[in-house]
């Protein structure tokens, strides 16, 4: 295909066109100049670029070839600063001239496929607001019936408390990914950030709630750090979907630095957690929520089992009393 015309556009540091300058070209003349000169073709507004600073040559196929017309700080082509170009292929249509990015658009160029402009319903799910809204009503659902199954003595109030927390935890956090995201990706993202806090925090709700709810049907056991590793498995999730629109890490590396941070937290708040059970020794395991006794599908222990649980639980308490009191440094001065 020959090309007979090309486009220069000027891209900011996020890669969106700022302007646009179109250039005809024929069979006798291929090429185009570059400068801050008002004689070069395309004149760009950069101290840091010569008055012609470079020429750029268009095959009919749609190649791009380009010239360093011998200027000071020379060309960056894919990161790499080159002086003295002569005739180098520019590969993806991309150069910097000074501190001026550009793109060259052939006819060669094959572009996208018309994009709909109407939301097909199918989509709703992918769409940052409609997920945001439905992880706000569900989320705020799952906070009011978690508050009802503690039995508070004033059940309005701790509604409001519990609500208003969990609001000002996710304005703060929204708040933080999206300056990164105005400061990486040059965009606020506000309802991307949102829908995917309120998506990521409803799922981590619904999941406690269906592991507690379990557990009591079926006199399951619970284990204690079960917060925390469901809450390291959420948190390395969001990670990943912050960081993949907050920056520009591939979703792998996203992925790796989301699992590693939450694997050092969880690894460390269970080992804060663990040190300080062992020197608390009225330190009770106990976090129970009120079912309805029709929701037990099976019975629950015996009076002499429980009983038996609590004989265990007085020995350990009176061998961690015998243990602290043992390493109080203060013992013999008392005596």
């Amino acid at each position: 295909m020959s090309a007979d015309r090309v486009v220069v556009e000027g891209l900011d540091g996020h890669g969106r066109v700022q302007w646009r300058e179109r250039l005809a070209l024929n069979e006798t003349r291929r090429t185009f100049t570059i400068g801050r000169s008002i004689d070069a073709d395309v004149t760009v507004d950069d101290p840091f670029a010569a008055e012609m600073h470079a020429s750029l040559e268009v095959t009919p196929d749609g190649r791009i070839f380009v010239n360093d017309l011998g200027s000071v700080n020379g060309l960056v082509i894919c990161g790499k600063r080159l002086r003295g170009a002569c005739d180098f292929e520019v590969p993806d249509n991309v150069l910097q001239i000074g501190r001026t990015r550009l793109r060259v658009r052939t006819a060669a160029e094959r572009l996208e496929p018309e994009r709909p402009y109407q939301v097909r319903p199918s989509s709703f799910l992918r769409d940052p607001a409609w997920i945001a809204a439905i992880g706000a009503v569900i989320g705020g659902l799952q906070l009011v019936y978690n508050s009802w199954l503690s039995a508070p003595r004033d059940l309005a109030l701790s509604i409001v408390i519990l609500l208003t927390a969990a609001i000002s935890i996710g304005a703060i956090w929204v708040a933080i990914w999206g300056l990164l995201s105005r400061v990486m990706q040059g965009e606020w993202r506000w309802l991307r950030h949102t829908a995917i806090f309120l998506g990521v925090s409803t799922a981590f709700i619904a999941l406690m709630g269906i592991l507690e709810l379990s557990a009591f049907a079926f006199a399951l056991p619970l284990p204690n750090s079960r917060y925390t590793w469901i809450g390291a498995f959420a948190l390395a999730w969001a990670l990943c979907l912050h960081l993949i629109h907050a920056s520009s890490l591939t979703t792998g590396r996203a992925a790796l630095v989301a699992c590693v941070i939450s694997l050092v937290l969880a690894g460390g708040n269970d080992w804060l957690q663990e040190r300080y059970q062992t020197r608390n020794v009225n330190y009770i395991p106990a976090h129970m929520h009120i079912y309805p006794p029709a929701v037990r599908l099976r019975p629950s222990e015996t009076m002499e089992n429980y009983l038996k649980g609590l004989e265990s639980l007085r020995e350990l308490a009176d061998s961690r009393l015998i243990d602290a009191l043992a390493n109080d440094p203060n013992k013999d001065d008392e005596r």
